[in-house]
């Protein structure tokens, strides 16, 4: 039997003859005998900061945090459209976002961006 441990997850998996898909993926170790595998190590994608749209961190002093900064808290759930999309597209975190907004229902727009900064 031989042995297969992935270092980014930690799972063993056990096969009957070597597994040539495992072998060539860089993050799965063959384990020797009855070596104990290593607890898994951080991958370096997994363990980054998530941040939702229009809220990604932004740096203090740069032109967009100010920006975002004037915006001001959202407007009221009763304006209208074209006010909701002008405050998104101050909140904006980039130009892919910025693009999506208009597209954007308005129930989306408030649901997106209806919260306070």
């Amino acid at each position: 039997m031989i042995r297969y441990r992935n270092e980014n997850t930690g799972d063993v998996v056990e096969r009957e003859s070597t597994d040539a898909r495992l072998e060539a993926l860089a993050n799965w170790e063959r384990l020797v005998g009855d070596e104990q595998p290593e607890p898994a190590r951080a991958d370096g994608i997994l363990s980054r900061p998530q941040a939702s749209p229009g809220s990604a961190p932004t740096a203090p002093d740069s032109p967009r945090a100010r920006e975002q900064k004037d915006a001001g808290g959202p407007p009221a759930k009763n304006a209208n459209k074209d006010v909701w999309i002008d405050y998104a597209l101050k909140r904006a975190v980039s130009d892919e976002e910025r693009e999506e907004i208009p597209q954007l229902t308005k129930e989306l727009l408030i649901a997106k961006y209806g919260e306070e900064a």
